[in-house]
C-alpha cells in the first residue's frame, strides 16, 4: 500500500507534535526541585551515657495556605505566589518539627530529643513541645520572617509554658532558593533557642 505525500506529511506532523509534547513534559519534570529543612548545625555525636531526660517535639502545625508541597513566597504585604517548580520534599509541618528537634538536640546537653511523628519515642516523656506556626513569610532576595506560638509541657504537676517567638533572618545578597531555605533554618534556630532556654530554666530531675 502506498502512502500519499499529504498523508505522510500529516503523520510526520502528528509525530513531531507528540515528540515535542513529550520533550516539554520531560523538561518541566526536570525543572522541579525539592528542598528540606535541617537543623542550624549538625547534631552532636551520639552519647555514650544514657540521656538524663527526654524531650518530644511535635506535632507542628502551619497555616492552611502554607500546608502544601509547593513553596509559598511573599510578594507584597497582600500578595503570595505559589512556586510550582520548587517544592518541599516532605510536609512543611514535618520539616519544621524535624529542624527544631535537631536544634534542640544540639542545645540541650543530656537530653534525648525525639519527634512525635516518628512513632519511636519512649512511652514516658519528660517534656513535650508543640509548635503552632502563625506566620512564615519567605521573600526572595530579602528575608524569612516567622511568628510561632509554642507550648512546653512537663510531666507531672509543673506549670505549662505557652510562649511566642518572632524571628527574622536575612537572605544572603544575590541568593536564590538555597539562600532562602538557609534563612528559614536560621529563623527556626532562633525559635529553637527560645524553647531550649525555657526547658533549661525548668530543670528535669535525672532518672
Amino acid at each position: 500500500m502506498r502512502i500519499s505525500g499529504r498523508q505522510s506529511q500529516g503523520q510526520i506532523g502528528v509525530a513531531a507534535l507528540a515528540s515535542a509534547a513529550a520533550l516539554v513534559a520531560c523538561v518541566r519534570t526536570a525543572q522541579v526541585r525539592y528542598y528540606t529543612l535541617s537543623a542550624d548545625a549538625p547534631p552532636p555525636p551520639a552519647r555514650v551515657e544514657p540521656a538524663r531526660y527526654t524531650v518530644r517535639v511535635g506535632p507542628a502545625s502551619v497555616p492552611e495556605m502554607l500546608d502544601r508541597p509547593e513553596l509559598v513566597l511573599r510578594i507584597s504585604p497582600t500578595e503570595l505566589a505559589i512556586d510550582d517548580s520548587h517544592r518541599w520534599a516532605e510536609p512543611l509541618r514535618t520539616g519544621i518539627a524535624r529542624a527544631v528537634a535537631g536544634d534542640l538536640a544540639r542545645e540541650l546537653n543530656g537530653a534525648l530529643v525525639v519527634l512525635a511523628e516518628d512513632g519511636t519515642s519512649p512511652q514516658t516523656t519528660d517534656v513535650e513541645v508543640a509548635i503552632d506556626v502563625q506566620r512564615l513569610d519567605a521573600k526572595m532576595g530579602d528575608s524569612v520572617a516567622i511568628d510561632v506560638t509554642w507550648v512546653a509541657r512537663w510531666a507531672g504537676t509543673r506549670p505549662i509554658h505557652t510562649e511566642r517567638s518572632v524571628a527574622r533572618a536575612p537572605v544572603a545578597p544575590g541568593g536564590r532558593y538555597d539562600a532562602l531555605i538557609t534563612a528559614c533554618e536560621q529563623a527556626l534556630a532562633t525559635l529553637s533557642s527560645d524553647i531550649a532556654r525555657t526547658v533549661r530554666a525548668e530543670p528535669v530531675s535525672p532518672r
